[in-house]
């Protein structure tokens, strides 16, 4: 497995998704429903949501392996709810499904943080995880919104193998920075590439692009010189950097930039209690369990049936 810092716990983390406000009413009961039937508003649980929500929800998915599984996460956490629900998975990239989500052909998106972000604000600079999502929370669009986000995330790492680390000592970014010059890095293509200008003193002597992780990984064991480092570039929910056993350097100054799983869904499409629900898997779901996952569907499994495998587990 690779080694790494533990997840941030999400415990205390108690974020209010940013889809109702508490309107306070200092009026007669009688009062209280003839003002809410002057608006049109029916049946308001204390959240702000109204009682029942219209039509069932739709759970979209984009194209690749995690999409689909997270969409099926979601799904079943929403019927554990009541809810009729229903899955839309290979949608596309995510300016496909994200346009579906506009037009109202589907109800919610499973989403990485940092990647939507840049969508919506590509002028963005933020890369610490509360700083995005606050970022992010700021930057949708009118008639979208987020829930919490979880621990499970697809951040961009370096990566370097065991013996290169005991041998160097090296074990985080900094110490990585004075071998630059003298090493080479092979990025997968997922790779937040263009964050390395960020990480200040390096300037790698060769950086390549490759296939996929399970190829920067490879590079990995290609004999290194005397003055040399071999690093991969690679993402952590990879099941191939799981299943390796790799160093992944800590990034204390966040030079990459935070990806955690989040739903993206049309506001006042979701009552309270699915709001809930999409908090609880975010209070559950871990990197390791993401990797896991993805390397099952990769494998050949089907998302629907290793998405209930773990809500089972769960939820």
């Amino acid at each position: 497995m690779a080694h790494t810092r533990n997840e941030e716990s999400w415990a205390g983390r108690r974020r209010r998704p940013l889809v109702w406000s508490r309107v306070v009413i200092a009026a007669s009961a009688l009062l209280l429903v003839g003002a809410m039937s002057s608006c049109g508003v029916k049946d308001a649980t204390p959240g702000g949501f109204a009682g029942q929500v219209p039509g069932d929800i739709i759970v979209g998915a984009g194209d690749t392996a995690e999409s689909r599984i997270l969409a099926e996460i979601y799904a079943g956490a929403l019927r554990s709810t009541g809810t009729q629900v229903s899955t839309d998975p290979g949608l596309g990239d995510r300016t496909a499904y994200l346009g579906k989500l506009d037009a109202g052909d589907v109800t919610l998106v499973p989403e990485f943080t940092g990647g939507l972000l840049r969508h919506y604000d590509p002028a963005s600079t933020e890369t610490e995880q509360d700083d995005v999502f606050e970022a992010l929370s700021k930057s949708l669009p009118q008639g979208l919104s987020v829930s919490d986000f979880a621990s499970a995330e697809d951040r961009s790492v370096l990566a370097i193998t065991l013996g290169t680390s005991d041998r160097l000592t090296l074990a985080t970014l900094d110490e990585l920075v004075p071998w630059c010059s003298r090493s080479t890095v092979d990025l997968a293509p997922s790779f937040e590439a263009d964050a390395l200008t960020d990480l200040s003193g390096c300037a790698f002597a060769q950086t390549r692009t490759v296939a996929d992780d399970a190829a920067a990984i490879a590079e990995l064991a290609a004999p290194e010189s005397a003055e040399g480092v071999r690093v991969a570039g690679v993402t952590t929910a990879s099941p191939d950097v799981a299943g390796a056993d790799l160093v992944v350097l800590s990034d204390a100054d966040h030079v990459f930039t935070a990806q955690n799983v989040v739903p993206l869904y049309r506001t006042g499409s979701l009552g309270e209690s699915q709001v809930k629900a999409m908090n609880v898997v975010a209070g559950e779901l871990t990197t390791a369990d993401l990797a896991d996952m993805i390397g099952q569907v990769r494998g050949g499994a089907d998302s629907v049936g290793v998405a209930r495998v773990w809500r089972e587990a769960h939820l």
